[in-house]
């Protein structure tokens, strides 16, 4: 037993000396920590790409190489300052570069790039940059539209004049005649409910104006592009389109930089063809913001306490409420009639019954009769039934 043990023993010695490669331990450095070296390793293979490709796109400002969504993500796999801080001890320490993992001779090659941050935020901007113009423009012809038509708009005007009126009616016990209100108060119109819940006072009011004056009832179609104004924020335009045009400075202090290298010629390229589109969405910007406020005063209200989302989105939400309101008194009006009509059938059928009964009480008062000196005899009978009859 014991020499059995012995050759156990020294079968297992003989599998430590000769380790199996599955099972070997990695010979490789990191610098990295743990997660960052995982998430780097991830876009590596996304991008597919040697570092020495990547380098030579990146100098050359090359979006045809490099693509967007590269640029992005080399942009989150630049060192940190102590990423390169790191990388250059373990130079300056003569330590083997050959031990270091794929991803830090990577991120090693790529730290070597001189201003390969800006390089990148200037790819990133040029490649965003068409995109950003047409995806703000709209917004902001939106807004210019919109202000517009809802200051211009007559219909809306008389219908909030006839709002007015009915505040003071509804005031006049407590102060006197108020000259205007805030919009804000558009929203309480749903509010003020009759004693039994069923209408609101905007009822009344749609109601009133389908009566006296129906050609406001269709006073949300003069205003135009509120819907879409309704979603859009004007201190986020001007904030897009500040950080244009500080983009925009970097590419020129970049272009002037590179002066009359080979590679500017993407950078003038560029500039020939995006600064007018710059400089025009720039005055829209300021266009659409002096048309917001003139609309916004021209109501009595203040524009620095509202955005053009907000002011429209009231507007949008008035309008909506009071189509549906008109609805909704026309449903009430077709069962009041349907009801009425109703009423009105089953009269006429208690009618019809009383007569019927008559009928056949006159008919069944003939019947009796057989002979002639009866129908003599009973003449006045007939006479009164006859009578009751007609009655």
């Amino acid at each position: 037993m014991s020499g059995h043990v012995a050759n156990g023993s020294n079968e297992i010695d003989g599998l430590q000396s000769f380790p199996s490669k599955r099972f070997k331990k990695s010979e490789n450095v990191s610098l990295l920590e743990h997660t960052r070296l995982r998430n780097i390793a991830i876009s590596r293979r996304k991008m597919e790409m040697p570092i020495e490709k990547v380098i030579t796109a990146v100098n050359a400002l090359d979006l045809k190489v490099l693509s967007l969504e590269n640029v992005e993500l080399l942009q989150r796999m630049v060192p940190t300052d102590q990423e390169t801080k790191s990388y250059r001890e373990y130079i300056i320490e003569k330590k083997n570069v050959n031990l270091l993992t794929e991803e830090d001779k990577f991120l090693m090659q790529l730290g070597k790039v001189e201003r390969i941050s800006t390089k990148l935020s200037i790819m990133n901007y040029i490649g965003n940059f068409f995109d950003n113009i047409h995806l703000i423009t709209p917004q902001i012809h939106a807004v210019i539209s919109a202000a517009s038509t809802v200051k211009c708009s007559k219909k809306l005007r008389a219908v909030l004049e006839i709002i007015l009126a009915f505040g003071n009616y509804l005031n006049s016990s407590k102060r006197g005649p108020a000259y205007g209100f805030k919009l804000q108060s558009l929203d309480t119109l749903l509010d003020t409910k009759s004693t039994d819940k069923r209408m609101c006072l905007l009822h009344y009011i749609v109601a009133t104006i389908r009566l006296k004056f129906p050609e406001l009832i269709n006073f949300e179609s003069e205003l135009m592009y509120i819907d879409k104004a309704a979603t859009v924020s004007l201190e986020n335009i001007t904030t897009d389109v500040h950080e244009l045009e500080k983009g925009m400075d970097q590419v020129r202090k970049e272009f002037e930089l590179r002066g009359k290298e080979k590679h500017n010629t993407v950078l003038r390229d560029f500039l020939n063809n995006s600064e007018e589109k710059l400089r025009r969405l720039r005055s829209d910007s300021r266009a659409a913001g002096e048309a917001f406020r003139e609309c916004v005063e021209f109501f009595g209200e203040s524009p620095r306490q509202s955005d053009a989302n907000t002011f429209f989105s009231l507007l949008v939400r008035f309008a909506r409420a009071f189509k549906a309101a008109d609805l909704e008194n026309e449903q009430r009006r077709r069962l009041e009639a349907a009801a009425a009509d109703a009423f009105n059938t089953s009269e006429e059928v208690i009618k019809r019954n009383k007569l019927n009964q008559k009928m056949q009480q006159v008919y069944d008062f003939f019947k009796c009769l057989r002979t002639y000196d009866t129908w003599q005899y009973h003449s006045f009978q007939c006479y009164k039934h006859l009578s009751y009859f007609y009655s």
